[in-house]
């Protein structure tokens, strides 16, 4: 897939409220590796930026490292730890955000021909987090939301060329992610025309502490600057408004071996699928 054109669902996206002041971004996952990254370049183009984690010594880290990040100790693969952190983010922000940025993920090895992994349940924690939680912090970041139609805002969702193909050490990252990848071009047809914007972001293997349980070959030359190359990428993409964002040359060729949607096709199946009357009655 080849970096895509400027069009007109490509329009710029400026990192400006509706008011004209700063955005308030949250960046879950935000503590260390590219969410860290993220954030720091979220703050140097001038937005309010919160962090979450789960681990308080890697938040109060990097909040010492750059004061400028408001952290919150959250666990998201918990709902009820989601609903406190979205009030939470809002409340110190002071309205609701303007920008989710969904990069919160664990990765784990599996084999299922292995006695360890048939022995109890190891999918759930990457459901949870990979896939079930940046779902529901979508659905909580537009509920807050709803309604303000003259107010610019955006999801960027963190993807995987991972999301394409299998991969035999850690197939639950691939289908989480996969899974994540489809949900994102549905909300994307759902929010289409309206003030969210919804973009998806694919970078390569980094050298964080993303996949301990793995080897890598790739990540080994990924490290702290590739990393602050690839968020640096991500957020020029996101202000030049692509809607998919390719920021390193092994995502793009990764993302190239696979065919792209023929978007008429989708839109032909789709007119083909409807809700029934009343379905959000029940």
């Amino acid at each position: 897939m080849a970096k895509p054109e400027a069009s007109a669902s490509n329009r710029p996206f400026p990192l400006a409220s509706g008011t004209g002041g700063p955005m308030a971004a949250l960046v879950t996952g935000g503590s260390v590796g590219l969410g860290l990254a993220l954030a720091r370049e979220l703050a140097d183009h001038g937005c309010t930026v919160l962090i979450c984690a789960r681990t308080q010594a890697d938040l109060d880290a990097a909040t010492a490292a750059d004061r400028r990040l408001i952290a919150i100790r959250a666990d998201v693969s918990q709902a009820a730890e989601r609903e406190r952190l979205m009030a939470e983010a809002e409340r110190l922000a002071g309205h609701p955000l303007d920008l989710l940025v969904n990069n919160a993920a664990i990765v784990r090895a599996h084999d299922y021909a292995s006695a360890f992994t048939l022995a109890e349940d190891r999918a759930a924690p990457e459901i949870a987090t990979n896939l079930a939680a940046p779902i529901d912090l979508a659905r909580l970041f537009l509920r807050a939301r709803h309604g303000r139609v003259d107010s610019p805002a955006a999801i960027l969702n963190v993807s995987t060329p991972g999301a394409f193909f299998p991969l035999d050490a850690n197939p639950l990252y691939c289908a989480t992610k996969a899974a994540f990848h489809m949900f994102t071009l549905s909300l994307r047809r759902h929010l289409a025309g309206g003030p969210v914007r919804v973009f998806e972001v694919f970078p390569p293997a980094l050298d964080t502490r993303l996949a301990d349980q793995l080897v890598v070959a790739s990540q080994a030359a990924n490290g702290q600057q590739v990393i602050d190359a690839v968020a640096r990428e991500t957020v020029a993409g996101l202000l030049a408004g692509e809607e998919t964002i390719l920021p390193h040359e092994q995502s793009r060729a990764l993302i190239a071996m696979f065919p792209q949607f023929d978007m008429a096709m989708v839109d032909a199946v789709n007119r083909g699928v409807e809700r029934r009357p009343g379905w959000d009655s029940e």
